[in-house]
């Protein structure tokens, strides 16, 4: 589901859309509204108050997932890459995994079978870790990121968070991709089915989509905010 595309800053952001519409979702989880007239991708983020590196990263990652990532930012970056962290959080439990277990749900009243049963079972299971994670991220992450921005803004860190560290972040990182393989080679590989062949496929669909937006959303974390935290631990730590 990769799209190689040569975007520049000087790119029309409605032409980057169209070239690839998946940009759909990183525009809402930046908060970016439509329309986009004829702005280009530099004054589409000088408009929102984003770095302009840091946006062509994002785009460049939802075009090709091992595009390389430039680690040169300095942190000022930080509010931007949690502000779209937790927007998508939003859209994954506010609108995927509802979608996702409507159909689930449909799948059973059309097969009503111990395989479509452990299919919702798996998926339940899946969405219990998921939330967790989010929570984690949500309750102790961010909130801990956003007081190492502060401090090297001059403000004090709060002696709450001066236990803890982005090590503890990348052990309880945990790699929520594999399991929506498992679900999808459950669906492909082994559930036999009559009934409710078009929900199977908009179901497989769904998390095909999923799986590409968890995916960025994972490359994000590890290869700009977690190497950017390790670097504001480093500094603060050399001020002391």
């Amino acid at each position: 589901m990769d799209r190689t595309i040569n975007i520049s800053s000087a790119t029309r952001m409605s032409e980057a859309v169209s070239e690839n519409p998946f940009l759909l979702l990183l525009l809402e989880h930046l908060g970016i509204e439509l329309p986009l007239q004829e702005k280009s991708v530099s004054e589409v983020a000088s408009m929102n108050g984003i770095d302009r590196e840091l946006f062509l990263t994002f785009i460049r990652l939802y075009g090709d997932l091992n595009c390389s990532v430039d680690n040169s930012f300095t942190g000022e970056e930080v509010p931007t890459i949690l502000l779209y962290l937790r927007n998508s959080h939003g859209y994954y439990t506010d609108e995927v995994y509802p979608g996702i277990r409507e159909i689930i749900l449909g799948l059973n009243r059309a097969g009503n079978s111990k395989e479509t049963a452990m299919i919702e079972k798996f998926f339940m299971q899946y969405l219990s870790e998921v939330k967790n994670h989010f929570e984690y991220e949500e309750k102790t992450v961010f909130p801990y990121i956003l007081q190492l921005h502060a401090t090297l803004s001059g403000k004090d860190l709060k002696e709450e968070f001066t236990g803890y560290s982005v090590a503890e972040y990348k052990d309880h990182h945990d790699d929520i991709e594999e399991k929506l393989y498992d679900l999808k080679s459950l669906l492909i590989e082994y559930l036999p089915m009559k009934e409710g062949k078009q929900m199977r496929r908009m179901l497989l669909l769904k998390l095909y989509e999923l799986e590409h937006d968890i995916r960025i959303h994972s490359r994000i974390e590890d290869y700009l905010l977690i190497p950017l935290v390790a670097s504001m631990e480093a500094r603060i730590k050399n001020m002391r």
